[in-house]
């Protein structure tokens, strides 16, 4: 059981962290974000702007969620929306024949949009959705809750 809540909790801090790392990176250069966004060409110009702050506040918060422990099944559900959604454009940038980088960690990790991002984002996603279905360690299920007896205060 402590090899579990080791792996899980090693898992959702590591997870954690790289979300945060890559939302504060973006933020900090955001115009690099946008033109990354504008370069793959799936929004409409208007939308933009929004979206990368949605995607950077997104990354930040739920990053930190996720290292402190925060509602851990629900926010990992949350980023692994999140992350499909990656999967999602990446693999439109790679059937459309785009190059460049993909944006994912800002000028301090750059790479090449390819086959290796949508890998690196799926492996990321497994780990999300494994969070999202152990439950937390040393916490109890609500189904055990449910089945106690209410106490009779009559």
């Amino acid at each position: 059981m402590a090899h579990k809540n080791f792996l899980f909790i090693s898992v959702r801090i590591i997870l954690g962290w790289m979300m945060t790392l890559a939302g504060c990176v973006k933020l900090l250069d955001t115009k690099h974000f946008i033109s990354a966004i504008d370069r793959i060409g799936v929004l409409p110009s208007w939308s933009i702007v929004p979206c990368a702050i949605l995607i950077i506040q997104s990354e930040i918060w739920l990053g930190l969620a996720l290292v402190v422990g925060f509602r851990t099944r629900i926010v990992a559900a949350l980023l692994s929306a999140l992350v499909s959604l990656f999967i999602v454009v990446i693999a439109v940038a790679l059937f459309r024949g785009m190059a460049g980088d993909c944006g994912c960690f800002g000028p301090i990790g750059s790479e090449q949009i390819g086959r290796g991002v949508i890998i690196r984002d799926a492996l990321i996603l497994i780990s999300c959705l494994w969070i999202s279905f152990q439950g937390e360690p040393n916490r109890p299920e609500r189904q055990k809750i449910a089945e106690e007896k209410p106490v009779d205060y009559s």
